[in-house]
C-alpha cells in the first residue's frame, strides 16, 4: 500500500510490463488499516517509518502487531542515531539551500541541492584547515552525490526525517504490543563476533539487557541505519538472546556467498578446513554442512579437523554477511543445446529494468535475491535470442550478424569481442543468475 497515487501508478506500470499476477498495489492511507484488512505472515515497511509523523509511526507499529499472523515477522527500517547526527548536516544544508525553490518539483529541488553540496565539497577541498576539520563531511557529501536522485530526494528533502536511537525504537514497538527479535543485519544484534575485550565492555555496560546491548553497540560503532524484525507477543519465549544456534538448525540450511562480497582470503586462513570453505564460497553456489564434510572426506581423507569449528565458522560468516542462508536448495541449470531456454517472465523482468524505468525503483537480482548490477543491454539481447531452445552455432550466427561488442583495454585501445567469447560469457552469466529452464 502507498498513499501516493503517482507511486502506485508507476508500480502498476512495472507490474504490467513484467507480466506479474501475484502482486497487488493499493492506494491507501496507513491510518485506515484495521483488523478487517487481514493478517499476514510478513509485513515489510521499508523507507517509511522515519519519514512520517509520530502518530503514523505508532500506527505502523500497531499494524505490525494486530495485522501479523501468529507466526509472522514484520520488518521495519529506520534511520538511527548516533550515526545519523552526522548526516543531518547534509539534510540541513540541502533544506537551507532549497528554501527559494519550494514551488518546484522534488526532482528539480534534488538536482539543485546536490549541486549546492558539490560546490561546498569543492570549496572544502580547497582549504587544508577545512579538510582537517571536516574530512568526514566531505566523504558524506560525496556519498550523497554518488546516490541516485530518487533516493536523495526521499532521504534528505522530505518534510519528515526523524532518526531515533535503537532503544527508543524498541520501547515504542513494545508499547504497541510488538516483541523485538533483533536486527535483520545480525552483526548489529550479535556482539560475540567482536574482539573479546570489546565484548566484555559492552556486556558490562548492558548488564544482561538485550536492548542496552544493541544501544551501546550503536554508540561504539556510530550506527546510522537499522532494519528491525518484530513479532507478536505469543512468540516471546521462542526468541533466544544468548547468541547461540543449535547445530541441527545449521545442518538444515544452505549457504551461499553474495556476489558483492569482496572478502579476500584472510592471512590466518591457512588450515585445510577453512581453505575448503573458502573454495565453496568463491563458487557463489549453494552448499551445506554435509557438502563440506563430503569434500573433506574425498580430497583430504587424512586430515583431522573438529567439525564444531566448521559450525562456528559458518555461523560467524553468516552473522557478518559474508554468507547468506537459505531453507531450500535452488538448482542452477546448465545450458544444453536444443533443451535450455529463458522463460518469457525473466526476459520481461530484465527488459523492464534495462529498457524501461524499473531501475528507478528496483535493483535487478538473481534467483537467490542477490543484487546483480552487471546485467546490461547486451545480456538482455542474448536472453531474447534464447526464448526458445536453440544451438550454440545458431546463436553465434545471430550475434555475428546483429551484435558488435567493443571493449577498452587498460591502455585505452578498443577491441571487438568475438561472438563465441561473448556468448560463452553470457551463458555463464545466465547460469549464475539461475534463469535457464529445460524443456521437457
Amino acid at each position: 500500500i502507498d498513499l501516493s497515487s503517482v507511486q502506485i501508478k508507476h508500480g502498476n506500470e512495472l507490474i504490467e510490463s513484467m507480466g506479474l499476477t501475484n502482486v497487488t498495489l493499493l492506494e491507501k492511507d496507513i491510518m485506515d488499516i484495521d483488523d478487517d484488512f487481514g493478517t499476514f505472515d510478513y509485513i515489510l515497511v521499508h523507507g517509511i517509518w522515519s519519514w512520517v509523523p509520530n502518530i503514523v509511526k505508532d500506527k505502523i507499529l500497531s499494524i505490525c502487531n494486530r495485522n501479523l499472523s501468529d507466526r509472522g515477522i514484520a520488518y521495519v527500517s529506520y534511520n538511527t542515531y548516533p550515526g545519523w547526527k552526522r548526516l543531518e548536516q547534509m539534510r540541513d544544508i540541502m533544506l537551507y539551500s532549497e528554501k527559494q525553490l519550494k514551488s518546484q518539483s522534488l526532482q528539480e529541488r534534488t538536482v539543485y541541492t546536490k549541486n549546492v553540496l558539490k560546490l561546498l565539497g569543492e570549496t572544502m577541498n580547497m582549504d587544508q584547515r577545512s579538510q582537517e576539520r571536516s574530512g568526514y563531511k566531505i566523504a558524506n557529501i560525496n556519498t550523497v552525490l554518488d546516490s541516485n536522485d530518487y533516493y536523495v530526494g526521499h532521504e534528505y528533502l522530505e518534510t519528515f526525517n526523524d532518526p531515533v536511537y535503537v532503544s527508543e525504537f524498541i520501547d515504542r514497538a513494545e508499547k504497541q504490543g510488538c516483541v523485538y527479535i533483533g536486527d535483520e543485519s545480525l552483526e548489529k544484534s550479535f556482539i560475540t563476533w567482536l574482539n573479546d575485550k570489546v565484548v566484555d565492555n559492552i556486556k558490562a555496560l548492558a548488564n544482561g539487557n538485550h536492548k542496552d546491548k544493541e544501544q551501546y553497540y550503536d554508540f561504539v560503532y556510530d550506527t546510522q541505519f537499522r532494519m528491525a524484525l518484530l513479532t507478536k507477543p505469543c512468540n516471546r519465549d521462542k526468541i533466544v538472546r544468548d547468541e547461540t544456534v543449535q547445530k541441527d538448525i545449521l545442518d538444515t540450511l544452505y549457504f551461499a556467498a553474495p556476489f558483492e562480497d569482496s572478502l579476500g582470503m584472510p592471512s590466518e586462513w591457512t588450515d585445510t578446513l577453512r581453505i575448503t570453505l573458502k573454495q565453496f564460497m568463491r563458487t557463489f553456489q549453494q552448499f551445506n554442512v554435509q557438502d563440506i564434510v563430503d569434500y573433506m572426506a574425498e580430497h583430504h581423507p587424512n586430515e583431522e579437523y573438529n567439525k564444531d569449528r566448521l559450525y562456528v565458522q559458518l555461523f560467524l560468516l553468516t552473522i557478518l554477511g559474508h554468507l547468506r542462508s537459505y531453507a531450500e536448495k535452488y538448482e542452477k541449470l546448465p545450458f544444453v543445446e536444443n533443451v535450455s531456454y529463458i522463460p518469457e517472465r525473466f526476459i520481461r523482468y530484465v527488459s523492464t529494468l534495462i529498457e524501461g524505468n524499473g531501475k528507478q525503483y528496483m535493483s535487478l537480482g538473481n534467483m537467490f535475491n542477490q543484487e546483480d548490477p552487471t546485467v546490461d543491454q547486451g545480456l538482455l539481447y542474448v536472453m531474447k535470442q534464447m526464448a526458445q531452445p536453440t544451438t550454440r552455432d545458431e546463436l553465434i550466427k545471430i550475434l555475428d550478424e546483429t551484435l558488435t561488442i567493443t571493449r577498452t583495454k587498460a591502455d585505452g585501445e578498443t577491441f571487438t569481442v568475438p561472438s563465441e567469447q561473448y556468448l560463452d560469457e553470457s551463458i555463464k552469466h545466465l547460469v549464475e543468475l539461475g534463469y535457464f529452464r529445460h524443456q521437457a
